[in-house]
């Protein structure tokens, strides 16, 4: 499944870069530029083995409570998951610019949100950094 994500999360990449660079330039907020990536993600995995996931920007839902890390509450980025429950929580993505590129909360959070011991137990999580031509990606392991 991760060489399917990576496939996906390269293309959908390519198509930010290709259609929304300005963006970048501008230096719109981060959650913009996360929502038109979680655009072409989710229109590039019709007919993939992921396709029946959901995917989601800034979802702070556990169920029908509030997602926390250590008592704080938690806004991912990108998950890609099942809505209702954490037996399907696929994908974490947490996005930095190029302006303001320090994520190493961002990878203390993936890590957490990824740890099998606790609630959410994400299978996948990466950090990517998004420069003015292309995107760094990070993959992260626990």
């Amino acid at each position: 499944m991760k060489n399917v994500l990576k496939y996906l999360i390269e293309q959908s990449l390519d198509c930010l870069y290709a259609n929304d660079k300005d963006l970048l330039e501008r230096k719109v907020a981060e959650r913009d530029i996360t929502h038109r990536f979680a655009h072409y993600f989710e229109n590039n995995i019709a007919g993939t083995i992921v396709a029946e996931y959901n995917v989601d920007c800034e979802y702070n839902r556990d169920g029908y409570g509030i997602k926390q890390v250590n008592g704080n509450y938690v806004y991912p980025d990108f998950i890609l998951h099942k809505r209702g429950c954490n037996d399907n929580n696929i994908l974490i993505i947490e996005f930095k610019t190029w302006w303001n590129s320090e994520n190493n909360a961002d990878i203390d959070k993936i890590k957490w949100m990824m740890n099998p011991q606790l609630r959410y137990g994400y299978k996948l999580g990466c950090s990517i950094v998004l420069n003015k031509k292309s995107a760094d990606i990070q993959w992260i392991e626990i």
